[in-house]
């Protein structure tokens, strides 16, 4: 009832919710072809019940998979897509709506991979990012003892490419981070701002951004003793900037280590970063979660925002530049595709 046969694998039948917007339209594009998932359902408002997916406008380069034409709008309910076999959930919708079906989704045993904010900081929801602290899975066995499905949670989109840029680091000791983001557009969602307001404009502050990367940051590096997370004694400061370009959040990071840093060193470590265990093979996992660029000049949103082979990866690795070492002071940029590493691919890559 539940998986499809495929290529002798079996597939999970999947759902997404939230599937109009933006961030739901890259959970299609990665979906289509994917060898572990078989999407059955999709999910919006109720005006959308009974519409096939075809009718919806496309607002993102590649457009709605033809292969998911077919599809029509179910109910968001638990139920339905209980009817309908789906096992897994990917999450497209905002906190607010996320709030409740997402817990009815995990109460009726479907299990939950979300892009909302609205369980991040819940003591038994990890924040993952398999490269960073894949340990945190931990916390679906202790959800699993209060119910029949979990809830599994990525970053924020700022946070994401943070944490990954700092993991080759982390080990080092870190007392005190401070970063300044310089964040695309469409992190805003459809419509979004108006051209009125960012054409030729930079925004400096992003309505309560600036308190997720703190919070979701301590966390995300905490300590997990496998029914909760202890936040790591970090002091963050981040300073969120809105900015006229569409794809791809950019950061300046100043991070001061507990003692002198070598520059070589850390240079190594950035150059050195490999996909870890827990992520080697998987489809959208990149083979080199960070690069490391010489180039002065980068990165930069036009050019990076695609990083990462293979081609499945494409956007899930993180650009990191202008790498310099003073003393315990570490400094360097970073730019993510806030969409896919940050969004939609990230998702993906934990129910992976």
């Amino acid at each position: 009832m539940y998986t499809q046969q495929v290529n002798n694998m079996t597939k999970i039948h999947s759902a997404v919710l939230g599937a109009t917007g933006v961030v739901g339209q890259y959970f299609l594009q990665l979906l289509r072809l994917h060898p572990y998932f078989e999407l059955t359902a999709v999910c919006a408002g109720d005006a959308r019940i009974g519409q096939p997916l075809r009718d919806v406008r496309p607002l993102t380069r590649d457009g709605i998979p033809e292969d998911f034409h077919h599809l029509r709008f179910s109910a968001m309910t638990a139920e339905a897509l209980q009817r309908a076999g789906v096992r897994f959930v990917f999450s497209a919708l905002p906190a607010g709506v996320a709030a409740e079906i997402e817990q009815q989704c995990a109460e009726s045993g479907i299990h939950v991979f979300s892009n909302a904010g609205a369980f991040r900081m819940a003591d038994d929801v990890p924040i993952l990012i398999p490269e960073v602290n894949a340990p945190h899975l931990d916390l679906i066995h202790t959800q699993l003892k209060k119910r029949s499905g979990f809830i599994v949670t990525n970053a924020n989109c700022t946070t994401t490419g943070l944490a990954m840029a700092l993991q080759p680091i982390s080990a080092l000791g870190i007392k005190k981070v401070i970063i300044a983001s310089y964040q695309a557009v469409s992190g805003a969602g459809y419509p979004g701002l108006s051209a009125m307001d960012i054409m030729g404009n930079v925004i400096p502050h992003i309505q309560g951004e600036e308190d997720k990367v703190i919070r979701e940051c301590v966390k995300i590096f905490g300590h997990c003793d496998g029914t909760s997370i202890r936040p790591v004694a970090w002091e963050v400061y981040a300073h969120c900037v809105r900015v006229p370009t569409l794809i791809g959040h950019l950061i300046s990071v100043h991070v001061e280590l507990q003692e002198k840093g070598e520059a070589e060193k850390i240079e190594a470590l950035f150059e050195q970063a490999t996909a870890p265990k827990t992520t080697q093979g998987l489809p959208t996992a990149p083979d080199r979660p960070i690069i490391l660029t010489g180039d002065v000049t980068r990165p930069q949103p036009d050019r990076d925002i695609h990083a990462g082979e293979p081609r499945r990866a494409a956007g899930m690795a993180v650009v990191v530049g202008k790498l310099q070492v003073r003393g315990p002071v570490v400094r360097f940029t970073t730019l993510s595709n806030n969409l896919i590493r940050g969004a939609a691919g990230g998702s993906v890559l934990n129910a992976e």
